[in-house]
């Protein structure tokens, strides 16, 4: 039935406004809370929380979470906390900005990347996105957008200013996090989607699904997988695509000497921190 939904929506969105597939989306979720029982056991949190960051399974991560609160007939909502409603239910803050004090009584999860691998993720995705942030002129690139900028040179020159802008914003988000709370399960991509099963039991498990919702979870967890939703093998690239590749240590075929000396100078030891390296000799 979900899957007739996805199909429909996106036919629909070609050529059905955006407030009106709200609505209908809103509809299906107000008909699956009358005709679902909750996914939750005895105790369920008020409020369910992801966080994650700018190309560390974030598209990934909305999908699922959005299918399975629209069949349980949960208000999902991606957005900054300044502007989460009261009624949603299940939560995506895709920077992991979250004041936790502020929240309901949660439960969580928080999924980082390897920063080398989200610099050249983001390197590519940045040369074609149409997100609006990147569409904006700046003073640092002469007047140019971001994205203009990344066009306007080379692969080596544009994979550096890439991770200037990764190391003064994203990085700076996945350090700040508050590790150790234990409402959260802390997550790394390349172990989730080395063995995505495994780790989405202990996802839903923690989130406390009863045993069936752990079933509709996993059936659509495996439909959003990158396989099924790519139609390619892990490593084999699609340049204009949220799914480019899938695969971990993309940074060692990207970076040379010079990429990693210039890496070290605006990380330091973020990839030791984060529990990536031993040291910093890599």
């Amino acid at each position: 039935m979900d899957r007739m939904y996805d199909t429909l929506r996106t036919v629909a969105k070609s050529a059905v406004p955006d407030r009106a597939l709200a609505l209908v989306n809103r509809g299906v979720v107000q008909f699956n809370r009358l005709a679902t029982e909750s996914p939750f056991g005895e105790d369920g949190p008020a409020l369910l929380v992801h966080c994650c960051h700018h190309r560390s399974g974030t598209v990934w991560f909305t999908r699922v979470l959005s299918t399975i609160a629209r069949q349980y007939g949960l208000r999902f909502q991606e957005a900054e906390q300044a502007a989460l409603e009261a009624s949603t239910e299940v939560f995506l803050q895709d920077h992991s900005r979250i004041d936790r004090s502020a929240l309901p009584p949660y439960r969580g999860s928080h999924m980082i990347r390897d920063p080398r691998d989200m610099v050249v993720s983001g390197y590519h995705y940045h040369l074609w996105t149409e997100e609006g942030w990147a569409h904006k002129p700046r003073e640092k690139y002469d007047g140019k957008s971001f994205r203009e900028a990344l066009n306007s040179v080379g692969k080596k020159r544009g994979m550096i200013l890439e991770m200037e802008r990764f190391c003064e914003e994203d990085l700076q988000d996945m350090l700040r996090w508050r590790y150790g709370d234990p409402a959260f399960l802390e997550l790394k991509y390349e172990d989730v989607i080395a063995d995505e099963a495994s780790h989405f039991q202990n996802l839903f498990e923690h989130y406390g699904f009863h045993d069936e919702a752990l079933k509709v979870g996993l059936d659509v967890a495996r439909y959003y997988s990158f396989q099924n939703l790519s139609g390619r093998n892990f490593g084999e690239v699609e340049e204009e695509s949220h799914l480019r590749s899938g695969r971990t240590s993309q940074w060692e075929d990207h970076f040379d000497d010079e990429l990693k000396d210039r890496f070290k100078e605006l990380a330091g030891n973020a990839v030791v921190q984060l529990g990536y390296e031993e040291d910093n000799d890599w």
